[in-house]
């Protein structure tokens, strides 16, 4: 195969962020010719000042410097969208010979419109892969109105049933979508990479909250957690990352000399920071669509042997609550408590850790997740052209 990722929030080495993209290619290259399409938003400054250039395993990376912050309205983004897709489609044409297939991802969902309309005009087939529930969470979120989130529900349904493929990372996004086939894949993470480095510290007991710190988070959740713990001061909080929200969470926790916060951690670099915390949390609002979410840090956690805890219920709640390796609480007094448990009883941490672990390697692996989208991929572009 030859098979293009289509990807506006691409993570390349050195990055922080999801690489899960550049994971899979990393395998598929060594049977199939692999390009990357990329937005700059995860690049580290100043680092790529070419525009186009080969990753160390030789994968072509054309990428456009598209800035994005959540502090950006909803018009900037769209403008940062639409310019991205209109220049993916222009790169898309001048290799237009290659015979690509297409891997649109989403957010943002002018990929998947625009592949679509790739596929009208060339005929070539194209895939799309759901990071996440869109359009539902914005629709949901109240950020479209009608009848513009009549319009873009309709053709962005219409752009997944017309794929070869739809892959969905979560089996919340596979029941939301329920009339539109979709293979089910996961986030994934690496457990060679992510795995502990060291046995983290007896004390402090450490809660890390590594990710994006935007609206959407309520990363202000975890604050909350930390003030019902103020009065043990063997608990320590640590919040990895940047976002909208960063500054007001930085003044609120001036208040809380429990928390402390840190900038964002490149990919290669992130685990040796895990392996000095005990639980690792994933945190969003309380809006039900939200939960259908398959954020890679969940993973990550899991491989490195950290204690998952969460503030919403849904599929991954139901995981822990299965394997034993984490926790569920919707209010900061709850998941205080829950806190509290496994820093007294630390038996239990290091099974609940241990097994974490196990569930990472067995079904979360993204070499096997590689495995099996590649082996789709194939399937559904063979007979996708074999209908031509």
């Amino acid at each position: 195969m030859r098979l293009l990722y289509w990807q506006y929030f691409f993570t390349p080495p050195g990055g922080w962020g999801n690489r899960r993209s550049y994971d899979f290619l990393r395998l598929w290259r060594q049977r199939h010719e692999v390009w990357i399409l990329a937005g700059g938003t995860y690049f580290p400054p100043n680092r790529y000042k070419r525009r186009a250039f080969r990753s160390p395993e030789g994968i072509p990376i054309v990428w456009l410097p598209a800035p994005y912050h959540q502090r950006l309205g909803l018009l900037s983004r769209l403008i940062g969208f639409l310019r991205f897709t209109f220049w993916g489609l222009y790169i898309l044409w001048r290799l237009r010979h290659r015979g690509l297939g297409i891997i649109a991802t989403t957010p943002p969902p002018t990929l998947p419109l625009a592949a679509w309309v790739w596929k009208i005009a060339t005929g070539r087939p194209y895939a799309v892969e759901l990071y996440d529930a869109w359009p539902e969470i914005p629709i949901k979120l109240g950020k479209i109105p009608p009848p513009f989130s009549w319009i873009l529900r309709w053709v962005s349904i219409k752009s997944y049933r017309e794929a070869a493929l739809c892959i969905a990372l979560s089996p919340s996004i596979v029941q939301l979508f329920s009339k539109v086939p979709m293979h089910l894949s996961y986030n994934g993470t690496r457990p060679e990479l992510f795995r502990p480095r060291a046995i983290p510290p007896f004390l402090p007991f450490r809660v890390v909250y590594a990710g994006t710190l935007g609206w959407v988070n309520g990363v202000g959740f975890l604050l909350e957690v930390a003030r019902f713990l103020q009065s043990s001061p063997g608990i320590e909080f640590w919040i990895i990352g940047d976002g909208k929200e960063k500054p007001a969470l930085a003044a609120a926790s001036q208040q809380l000399p429990n928390v402390k916060l840190f900038a964002p951690v490149p990919v290669e670099e992130l685990p040796y920071w895990l392996s000095q915390t005990h639980i690792g949390v994933s945190l969003v609002r309380p809006i039900q669509i939200l939960a259908s979410n398959s954020a890679n840090k969940f993973y990550d956690y899991l491989a490195n042997g950290l204690v998952v805890g969460l503030n919403y219920g849904g599929w991954q709640a139901e995981v822990l609550q299965k394997n034993g390796c984490g926790f569920s609480a919707t209010t900061p007094q709850d998941f205080a408590e829950r806190i509290w448990y496994y820093y007294y009883q630390r038996r239990e941490w290091a099974y609940a850790a241990a097994r974490g672990r196990q569930l990472a390697e067995r079904f979360y692996d993204r070499t096997q997740l590689a495995r099996e989208v590649e082996e789709a991929l194939l399937k559904a572009f063979t007979a996708s052209q074999g209908k031509r």
